[in-house]
Order: structure tokens, then C-alpha cells, then sequence
């Protein structure tokens, strides 16, 4: 069985395989910053290891809640062996280009399997999944940056946006979003980089953003400033940190870290779209300051709330 269904699965080996799952992303997020910081270290590696570290983070905070998504929890050698992959095609990937990551893409997109079709809450996983298999044919860091991290973003925001707005979620439109986030992902490896702005003028039309606090405007702006790569790389590549400081970071990691939610007040908005503001005007060194000081912080404000382990079943 790969995997056990929420509420009528075994409860110790629910218990463990859940615990092991979230063992796997704590991991996970911990190499991030080491992937990260390696990538400033070693510029000849930097492009890799800095796309291997976001993939990490990506990886961490949305199969820690893939439970929610397809109702299930995968069994405890498929979270450990699709953890190993993820190492493999980050390992791999500066030889080998970014098809190491085929088996990890393979094992991930067939988790998704169960929850693809059927009820409204599977649909956007409809996304992910393709982010994942357009991952191992990625020919650039750029391609790779387009693939399974922004898929995960615009399944984030399909989920929220249309949550907020009041809007259902349906076949029709997870399918279209799906389809026109593959179109865009061809169009930049046909040269055209500014494609993506596809699927985010389709999200933007399904469901009207609200821009009245620090996610709503994060959103908006990340939506559009992952199309501008042809004014340079760094203007998305930068542009994750700032989404990732409006939605993942503040509230995904203290589930991972079983830890309250800290009370953050836009300072790492700020930071975020400081860093983002001194790289792309040239200071590399200013910027990646900053971003170091934010994860320090980050991993500060995290530890320092309770605790609350899950308890074992009865």
C-alpha cells in the first residue's frame, strides 16, 4: 500500500508514516539554507545549487501538505525514497543537467495519483503534477526555477485566490491554469520567457486578487515578475523570496518545525523585497546579506515558539 487514506487507515502505521513525512521536510528545509549558502560559496556550482535549494524548500512545503491534497498520507519507504531522489538529481544535476530528477519527478507526480480527479479540493494538485514532470526536461536553471517551484506557487495561489474570492474550484478551471502554465513552460524553452505571464493573466481573470494585505499584494506582484526574465534572470529567481516570505515562510514551516504560528508583522515582506530591490540594481553582496539575516531570523522566531509534537493514537 503506498498509501493510507485519512480516516480509515491503521492508526499506528498512520501515526508513523505521518511523522516520518514530516521528518522528511524538516530535513529538507535544514539542507536549504545549506544548499543556499553553498550556492553564494561556490560560484562556478551557483546556478545548481541555488535551484537545488528551491526545489528543496518547495519540496519541503508542499509535501508536508500533501495530506490535505490527496487525502492520504504516503507510506514511509515512498516519503524516504522520494526524499533520496530529491538528493540524487541535486547531487546529479551539475553533471547530468536537471534530467536527475526524472525518478524524483516519476515517484512525486505518482503520489499526486490519488488526488487528481474527482472532488474540488484535488483539481489544482492538477498543477503541481505538471510542474513535476516538466522538472526533468529543463535544459537551464531558469526552465528548472519554472517548473515544479512556480507550479507550486500557482497551485498555492489557485487554492487561496479562488478561496478568497468566494469561487469554487472546478475541473474547468484547474484544467485551463494547468494548460496554460505546459504552454508557457514550452514557449520559454522556445526562447519566450515572458509566456508564463499566461497562466497568471488566467488565475488574475478566474479570480480577482485582494490586494489589501501583505499576501494579496506578494501575489500580485510575484504573478508578473516571473515574466520578466528577458530583462533579467534575477528579477524571478528574487521574486520567489518574496512570495515565499508572504505565504510559505510564515505559515508552512512552523507546521513543519511543530511550532505555533510567530506573529509577524510584514518584516519579512520587507526584507524580502529589499534583497530582491539591491540584486537586481547590482549588489549581489547587499543582497545576500540580507537574505542570510532573514533565514537567521526565520529560524529564531520559529524556535522560540511551543512546541506541540502530534501525540500518538491511542
Amino acid at each position: 500500500m503506498i498509501w493510507y487514506p485519512i480516516g480509515s487507515s491503521e492508526p499506528q502505521a498512520f501515526y508513523k508514516a505521518t511523522l516520518d513525512l514530516v521528518w522528511s521536510t524538516r530535513v529538507a528545509l535544514f539542507l536549504v539554507a545549506a544548499f543556499f549558502a553553498a550556492g553564494v560559496a561556490a560560484m562556478k556550482l551557483h546556478p545548481h545549487l541555488m535551484v537545488a535549494g528551491l526545489l528543496l524548500f518547495y519540496h519541503a512545503v508542499m509535501y508536508v501538505q500533501l495530506p490535505g491534497f490527496i487525502n492520504a498520507v504516503p507510506n514511509r519507504a515512498a516519503t524516504w525514497l522520494l526524499f533520496a531522489f530529491l538528493l540524487l538529481g541535486a547531487a546529479a544535476s551539475p553533471l547530468v543537467g536537471f534530467s536527475a530528477y526524472l525518478p524524483y519527478a516519476l515517484l512525486h507526480a505518482a503520489l499526486y495519483g490519488r488526488g487528481l480527479w474527482g472532488k474540488p479540493t484535488y483539481y489544482p494538485n492538477l498543477i503541481t503534477a505538471a510542474g513535476l514532470l516538466l522538472l526533468p526536461l529543463s535544459a537551464a536553471p531558469l526552465e528548472a526555477v519554472l517548473a515544479f517551484p512556480l507550479a507550486s506557487v500557482y497551485s498555492l495561489m489557485y487554492r487561496i485566490d479562488f478561496s478568497r474570492a468566494k469561487k469554487r474550484f472546478t475541473a474547468a478551471t484547474a484544467t485551463a491554469v494547468a494548460a496554460a502554465y505546459v504552454a508557457a513552460f514550452l514557449a520559454v524553452k522556445a526562447g519566450y520567457p515572458w509566456a508564463v505571464a499566461a497562466p497568471s493573466l488566467l488565475l488574475t481573470i478566474f479570480a480577482v486578487p485582494r490586494l489589501n494585505d501583505l499576501y494579496g499584494a506578494s501575489a500580485f506582484f510575484f504573478r508578473w515578475a516571473v515574466a520578466l526574465a528577458p530583462l533579467g534572470t534575477h528579477l524571478v529567481y528574487m521574486a520567489f523570496g518574496v512570495i515565499m516570505s508572504a505565504l510559505c515562510v510564515p505559515y508552512f514551516i512552523p507546521a513543519i518545525l511543530y511550532r505555533e504560528v510567530p506573529r509577524y508583522r510584514g518584516e519579512l515582506v520587507a526584507v524580502a523585497a529589499t534583497a530582491y530591490v539591491l540584486r537586481n540594481a547590482g549588489f549581489a553582496a547587499s543582497a545576500a546579506v540580507l537574505v542570510a539575516g532573514l533565514v537567521l531570523y526565520v529560524a529564531w522566531r520559529s524556535f522560540r515558539e511551543r512546541y506541540y509534537p502530534p501525540p500518538p493514537p491511542p
